[in-house]
Formats: structure tokens, sequence, C-alpha cells
């Protein structure tokens, strides 16, 4: 693996629970808890309630962020997670929340950010 500045992971979440996804307490508690299963550090969290559904936030840890949209009228979640070092217990969290939002299925995606050697 080349040496990058950032990890990236996103996940879609497929037929998800339309309430679960469209609750401001829920989502916060999900996300909160999961960052605490992959060991990362809450510094602040930011979720927004569109009317009349969906909700788009943000979680800053002391590692990079976590990055939610939800469109419960789909039953679909879209979820980032970008950090500067790699993932501890990624999957165990990603699983995790694919439990809360009642999930059946997932597709994910991986990508580094800002190779060094292209850095002048």
């Amino acid at each position: 693996m080349k040496k990058s500045l950032g990890y990236q992971t996103t996940v879609d979440f497929y037929n998800c629970n339309k309430n679960t996804i469209n609750s401001v307490s829920t989502i916060t508690t999900i996300l909160e808890t999961a960052a605490k299963l992959m060991n990362l550090n809450v510094v602040n969290t930011t979720i927004h309630q569109f009317s009349p559904i969906g909700i788009s936030g943000v979680i800053v840890i002391k590692e990079s962020h976590i990055a939610i949209h939800t469109w419960p009228e789909h039953n679909y979640v879209a979820l980032d997670f970008f950090t500067c070092s790699t993932f501890n217990n990624l999957e165990k969290g990603i699983l995790w929340i694919q439990e809360q939002f009642e999930s059946d299925k997932i597709e994910q995606q991986f990508s580094q950010r800002g190779f060094l050697e292209k850095i002048h």
C-alpha cells in the first residue's frame, strides 16, 4: 500500500428502517457509539434534520471525520469515514451500524487520499 495522508471508506446501506434513519437523536447515538467501537475520538457532532425528511451530519473526530446522509423515502444511507491513520475495528463498527439501521445490504469502497509521492 502506498503511503498517503488519508484513508476513506464509503458505505452504502440499503433497505434501512425508515424511522431509525430519520431520527436525529438515534443517528447521533448510533454514530457516536460506532466511533467508540472503532476507537475513534469524537470532538464534535453536528446533525441536521431536513423537512419533511432526511438527515445530514458530520462527526468531527481527532482522526478526521464521519459524514452521513440519509434518504428515508428510499430507505438508504450514505456514510463516509475519513481518517488520517488506518482504522481500527472499522468492520466491527460498520456491522454494528448495519444492525442498528436494520439494513439487509451494504456496499463498501476504500480509497487512499493524498499520496505522498505526488506531493511536492
